[in-house]
Parts: structure tokens; C-alpha cells; sequence
């Protein structure tokens, strides 16, 4: 399994996601509420060991479409990426992370900064972004 579908997978169980949302990878529809996960470009090794092993790090984005019809669901939309960032911390407290391939293993999931809005259209729709990370020890290969 990919890195990329077992961080879909964990963002699945995040209760905060509005029922019946579209949760998709690389892509992201017009109508609200829809979310994506998003690989981005960053640093994959932190850390090389001696045995061969590394500490690496998977950058991604949430992204979402939300209505932004008035202030409250402008107000609600940024409170849903501060509990997500919440939650982060308190999963990566807990031990609870994302299940990787075999050879790695996740051991920090966060927020590394907060949500914006990414895009805002003539619409009553605006794209909501936060860059996220996925932190894993990847053992030596062999």
C-alpha cells in the first residue's frame, strides 16, 4: 500500500468529516463538502542511520470545498482544520497512526501549519488547504 493511501485511509476515521464527503487522492471536485489528500514536494530523508535505516517524512496537503456562503460556515470551515491539527496531536500521542508498508512505520502524523483559504471563487464555494506531514522509520533495505 502506498503512503499516500493509508494517510486517506487514517483521514477516513477522523470523526470531524462531514458525513458522506468524498474523500479522494490528487483531486478535488467543485461541490462542497469534498476533501483531498495531496502529495507535495519536501525533504523524504531526514535522517540516514549507520544500519542502513532512515527517519523520513511524507509532506501532503488536505484540501477541501466548502461553501462560504456567510461568516458562520467561513467560522465552522476553519474550525474543522484546527480540530484536525487537534486530533493529529493527540493520534501521535497515543500511538494511534497511519499503517504503512512493511519496513515502515509511522511515528508522528501533524499539521505543520494552519489551514487558509487556498482559492475563493465568484462562487459561494472556496478551496481550505493545510500542509500536513506523515513522519516513518523506513528500516534498512536488504
Amino acid at each position: 500500500m502506498s503512503i499516500i493511501t493509508a494517510v486517506r485511509d487514517y483521514l477516513l476515521t477522523y470523526d470531524g468529516l462531514k458525513d458522506g464527503a468524498l474523500v479522494t487522492v490528487d483531486s478535488l471536485g467543485s461541490e462542497p463538502t469534498q476533501y483531498a489528500v495531496i502529495p507535495v514536494p519536501g525533504a523524504r530523508i531526514v535522517e540516514r542511520y549507520i544500519d542502513g535505516s532512515s527517519r523520513r517524512e511524507f509532506p501532503f496537503l488536505i484540501q477541501s470545498t466548502e461553501s462560504t456562503a456567510d461568516d458562520l460556515e467561513r467560522i465552522e470551515n476553519s474550525g474543522f482544520y484546527e480540530a484536525l491539527a487537534d486530533w493529529f496531536e493527540v493520534q501521535t500521542d497515543a500511538g494511534n497512526l497511519p499503517v504503512l508498508d512493511t519496513g515502515k512505520t509511522a511515528t508522528e502524523i501533524e499539521a505543520v501549519n494552519w489551514a487558509f483559504v487556498y482559492q475563493q471563487g465568484e462562487s459561494l464555494t472556496g478551496i481550505y488547504q493545510i500542509t500536513c506531514k506523515v513522519v516513518y522509520e523506513q528500516s534498512a533495505r536488504t
